[in-house]
């Protein structure tokens, strides 16, 4: 009776820390593309296509540098947490961030192919 109760309460914990292993990302976050990374500035890039690049023969691109949060927090593709050093292993890809009250950005998610399907459309807000 007493490994019965065990391995009922074993079963229990691993069936639920499945649910812990969700990914969430909040609702104020804003979907860009990384171009590039040198130390704490970050350029990003709007996630769809720009009508202005489009009218300027890719003249004007739009990208805007920001400046890293001393305590920023980066999720690769398994949200697993990685140092802001590694950030240059995600350029050009499309990234969902979200800023502090400074104008910083405070965390970073990298997209997987799922998330880029459902969040890259013309009505998510973009950096601006």
């Amino acid at each position: 009776m007493k490994y019965l109760r065990l391995a009922l309460y074993c079963l229990i914990f691993l069936t639920s820390s499945f649910a812990w292993a969700g990914r969430v990302l909040p609702s104020d976050v804003h979907i860009v593309v990384l171009k590039n990374v040198q130390g704490q500035q970050v350029v990003l890039g709007t996630a769809k296509k720009a009508w202005l690049r489009t009218l300027s023969l890719g003249l004007v691109n739009g990208n805007k540098t920001f400046q890293l949060s001393r305590a920023v927090r980066v999720h690769d593709t398994n949200n697993r947490f990685v140092t802001y050093n590694n950030l240059y292993r995600f350029k050009n890809a499309p990234i969902a961030v979200r800023f502090d009250r400074a104008n910083q950005i405070q965390e970073i998610w990298v997209l997987t192919d799922e998330e880029q399907k459902a969040l890259v459309h013309p009505n998510n807000p973009q950096v601006d």
